[in-house]
């Protein structure tokens, strides 16, 4: 051996031999958890030598679960301090927890309990304290658990009873729980509230008003007011509108004159009148919209009066509708925008344009329409995240992060997904950017748009919006006379680059074709599908979906709002939406889709199909270009 190749071949040996460790380690975990998750009796023994694997705890905590009926507290809590603020940990607790519930192990259920979100262990808290004599009040904690609309697990309901038998049940509560019932239009839940926590001759009444709810002004034990019978009479109105709006209005207008109700409750009676108005089509739903205090508004309200007065397209409404401050974020700019196409409309030309400009300074759909009535440049900035070294090497350091890369590289992508999901929740708003172009550095880019989409940071347009299979992409689109960037569009909002995306529906891989369509389209364009499982591969999932694409375009006058809405819900809908004799302004027609997910979708399409274009170079198509006015079978038309 030459004495120069020596070095070189220690150097070689020094990388080769800690990789072939890693490697041997790995298998032999695989080997270890697969024999501990089913309990097999050779775990123990595939474990010993892993103590210093960064999964090792895995395997202690599958040997914990497994006896944890009959364990002593010591190896638990031990666990429990070893691995404090991770995954593992929380998940041990949360199982001890359920079996010491089960085994009525009262006190040491609430000597191990801590606050958590889960609202089934809450509320064996609550019982565990009762059983143990030292719930004495209705405390913040029953209250946070007991105010909620809907009916609460298994856990809660029957502590509530005996709290409620106890006399610890404050019939004020009683009552605001009603309300809340009310005002998240569920009659039956509040029938049950009133019939369960009242006294026998109250009960039957309620069963009366279920039957009957128009009686609710003439029955004599109601009339007088209080605050009891105003929550029955409410839940009246609310019965009856759910069959007829327009006669829960007269009930309501003859008995607010005998009956002091508050403004919050006035708000919720006349919020569900004129959400039963809108949804049973009443003629006077935009006067039932009218009557409701507009600054307690909320996310359905808004959305219902934005629908309802575009479809008459009542300018003067939808101008003083949008006025006020948007009940949630996510309107915002939804409400900005028709603010300001309500003021030009209306001839208010100069604060239309003002309007206007505040909103095209998003980068987002409505913000593309604002610059499109403004004739201005898209609002397409880009941000990277741009980690520090010191953060990405602190985030890379996080156990949960750790883990979730480990598993990856052991192939158990669903322990590495909980672990990730876990984590991010654990973590500051920075640490996940940072977490989030981690994800992206690693491939794994589903993950690192669903990480920015949750703390709501939108501004990396290359980890939101990456350029995969770009070459299978172009040639696709280039097949069939498209555009690469609707397609990258489609392709983004259906599945975020998940391979092996499946809907609830079937739908699969890439750009989430239906086995039915994909065969059809692979017949019509004589591609060969040898296997089902031959749709999830990207370039034949890309080739079919684009092809697919191409055909609904056709039908819809190559118009990608609506051949987008077409790929969402299915040609035949598209076709059965369109305005049948007057031409509707294309932004109106989308805003009306009956179906919420296809609204949103053909939103998203156009959005992400201008982003794609900037990422290609291309030139950015106007929203307006693809938001032409229309009339039935999509003939495109000029309003």
């Amino acid at each position: 051996m030459n004495s120069r190749t020596l070095p070189a071949l220690l150097l070689l040996l020094a990388y080769a031999l800690p990789a072939q460790a890693a490697s041997d380690e790995r298998a032999r975990f695989k080997l270890a958890y697969a024999e501990a998750r089913v309990g097999g009796p050779r775990a123990a023994a595939l474990a010993r030598g892993l103590e210093k694997y960064s999964l090792y705890p895995y395997l202690q905590f599958e040997a914990l679960r497994r006896d944890l009926a009959s364990l002593p507290v010591a190896p638990v809590e031990a666990f429990l301090l070893a691995h404090h603020g991770t995954y593992l940990a929380a998940k041990l607790r949360d199982v001890w927890l359920r079996e010491l519930g089960r085994q009525h192990q009262w006190a040491l259920f609430d000597h191990f309990y801590r606050t958590t979100p889960d609202g089934d262990l809450a509320c064996i808290s609550l019982r565990a304290k009762l059983e143990l004599g030292s719930l004495k009040q209705f405390n913040k904690l029953a209250k946070l658990l007991w105010l909620q609309p809907k009916s609460q697990s298994a856990a809660c309901e029957p502590v509530f009873t005996r709290l409620h038998q106890q006399g610890l049940l404050p019939n004020a509560l009683v009552r605001e729980r009603v309300w809340l019932a009310l005002g998240a239009n569920r009659p039956q839940f509040a029938s049950y509230l009133l019939r369960a926590f009242a006294p026998p001759a109250r009960a039957a009444l309620v069963l009366r008003l279920e039957k009957h709810p128009e009686d609710a002004a003439q029955i004599p034990e109601l009339r007088a007011d209080s605050r009891d019978n105003r929550a029955l009479i409410g839940y009246a109105i609310t019965q009856l509108a759910g069959h007829d709006a327009e006669r829960a209005r007269a009930l309501w207008l003859s008995v607010r004159k005998h009956h002091a109700y508050s403004a919050d409750g006035r708000a919720i009676l006349l919020r569900t009148i004129a959400l039963a108005g809108v949804a049973q089509t009443k003629p006077s739903a935009l006067a039932m919209l009218d009557e409701v205090p507009r600054h307690l508004a909320d996310a359905a309200l808004e959305r219902a009066s934005l629908r309802v007065a575009l479809a008459a397209q009542d300018w003067v409404r939808l101008e003083r509708w949008t006025t006020n401050t948007p009940f949630t974020p996510a309107n915002r700019l939804r409400l900005s925008y028709w603010h300001a196409r309500a003021l030009a409309e209306l001839g208010r030309h100069e604060l239309a344009k003002v309007a206007f400009a505040k909103v095209a300074k998003e980068r987002d759909y409505y913000g593309f329409l604002a610059s499109d009535h403004l004739g201005v440049a898209y609002s397409l900035t880009d941000h990277p995240i741009a980690p520090l070294p010191r953060e990405t090497r602190a985030v890379n350091a996080v156990p949960g992060i750790a883990h979730a890369l480990e598993f990856e590289q052991l192939g158990l992508h669903d322990e590495s997904v909980r672990e990730w999901r876990w984590t991010l929740d654990q973590l500051s708003r920075r640490e996940v950017e940072v977490a989030a172009r981690l994800a992206y550095d690693w491939g794994w880019f589903d993950r690192a748009i669903a990480a920015l989409g949750k703390i709501e940071a939108y501004n990396d347009l290359t980890v939101r919006f990456p350029l995969l299979y770009k070459d299978q992409v172009l040639a696709a689109a280039d097949q069939r006379d498209m555009s690469p960037a609707r397609v990258y569009s489609i392709i983004r909002g259906e599945s975020a680059f998940v391979v092996t995306a499946r809907s609830p529906a079937g739908a699969l891989g890439l750009m989430q074709l239906m086995p039915a369509t994909a065969a059809e389209t692979a017949r019509r364009t004589g591609m060969t599908l040898n296997d089902p499982r031959d749709i999830l591969a990207p370039d034949k999932n890309i080739l079919l979906g684009s092809a697919y694409l191409r055909q609904v375009m056709g039908q819809f006058e190559s118009n990608f709002a609506l051949a987008a809405a077409a790929y969402n819900a299915g040609p035949g809908r598209v076709k059965s939406w369109l305005p049948k004799r007057s031409c509707v302004p294309a932004d109106v027609w989308v805003e009306a889709i009956p179906f919420a997910e296809t609204e949103a979708y053909v939103r998203r399409a156009l959005f992400y199909a201008a982003i794609y274009e900037k990422h290609l170079g291309m030139n950015i198509s106007r929203l307006s270009s693809e938001l032409t006015a229309f009339t039935l079978a999509g003939q495109v038309d000029h309003c």
